[in-house]
């Protein structure tokens, strides 16, 4: 499964996603209701400079809605590696937020008969405030975090038009960054994705936080599929897969816990016989078919793996075709 995809999968949960607002945008302060969360279109509409329109899709879109009328509309938008224009894009699903409320708005004035024309809406209607917050999967952000840290004003008259360009900051989170107090006040299942992205180089950390974690998944799946992306690691995916055919069988489901994963992965491990001389002998393979021109879903297939468990030591070899079979196995193992 798409990392993405999965990542969408698992913040789409409304327990997931207030936990997300409510801990790691708004410090804790519980604003979010997870039982007044309804769904939001996600497309974005943006007019292109030759006057067509261009469609862009945010991530996660939800509305707290009361008594028949938008009160907050909330985004996430994920993010696994750099990008310059992330402001910009921001603005563009904003701005379709705010232009998807106001045509709500006309749709309900012509069906009342009761048209605003040129005005659009009426002077009373008012449109719910928008908020997105960037989720940053990977290390500490270096990009730009607001429009004015995309623009280069004239250096001569900067000080005198910059404070006539409107600025527009992102509401940005590093995820493997987030304080351990912050993370322990998280009640949904990202909490275990906060906790993994703080701790994956950090083997010690990693092995306690794996062991002594009892608390049970609310939602074992999707944040399984998750995982599966986050560390490249195929073995959750089969555990997974063991879940779903459990449930279409009818079978009970067993609550499971991070420490029942840790000792489902380590048995997988072993079943599946992961040693250096097998591993060293997966590589060899591997890079063979990269010297044929195969490319990463083809080698998976041809060997009959996972494409989590082939990507990152086909992008390895191919990223270091100098270094030999043990170093790459060093450097894959280093990566997990």
């Amino acid at each position: 499964m798409d990392r993405d995809i999965a990542e969408k999968r698992l913040e789409d949960y409304n327990d997931v996603f207030a936990d997300i607002f409510n801990n790691l945008v708004f410090h804790g302060n519980q604003i979010l209701e997870e039982d007044k969360l309804e769904p939001f279109p996600t497309e974005a509409f943006t007019r292109r400079a030759d006057g067509g329109f261009r469609q862009g899709n945010g991530d996660v879109r939800k509305v707290d809605r009361r008594n028949g009328r938008y009160r907050l509309i909330y985004g996430t938008e994920n993010q696994d590696g750099p990008d310059n224009t992330m402001p910009e894009r921001i603005m563009g699903y904003e701005y379709a937020s705010y232009e998807e409320q106001i045509k709500q708005f006309m749709a309900q004035n012509e069906k009342e008969g009761n048209r605003a024309y040129t005005k659009r809406i009426h002077d009373h209607q008012r449109l719910a405030p928008v908020v997105t917050v960037v989720l940053h999967y990977g290390g500490v952000w270096q990009r730009p975090r607001s429009l004015h840290d995309m623009l280069e004003f004239p250096t001569e008259i900067e000080e005198e038009i910059k404070p006539f360009v409107a600025d527009y900051p992102m509401n940005l989170v590093d995820l493997a960054t987030v304080p351990e107090e912050v993370r322990q006040r998280m009640t949904s299942d990202f909490r275990f994705v906060v906790e993994y992205l703080a701790c994956r180089n950090r083997p010690e950390k990693m092995k306690k936080f794996m062991s002594d974690n009892e608390r049970v998944i609310r939602h074992p799946v999707e944040f399984l599929e998750v995982m599966s992306e986050l560390a490249s690691d195929g073995r959750y995916k089969i555990i997974r897969n063991q879940l779903i055919e459990q449930e279409k069988a009818g079978h009970k489901k067993e609550d499971l816990t991070m420490w029942k994963i840790e000792d489902e992965i380590e048995n997988r491990g072993i079943e599946k016989g992961i040693k250096q001389g097998e591993w060293l002998k997966m590589i060899v393979l591997i890079r063979k078919k990269c010297q044929k021109g195969k490319d990463v879903q083809e080698t998976a297939e041809e060997l009959e793996e996972d494409v989590s468990i082939i990507r990152p030591i086909y992008d390895l070899i191919t990223l270091h075709p100098e270094m030999g079979d043990q170093e790459i196995l060093s450097r894959y193992q280093s990566l997990k």
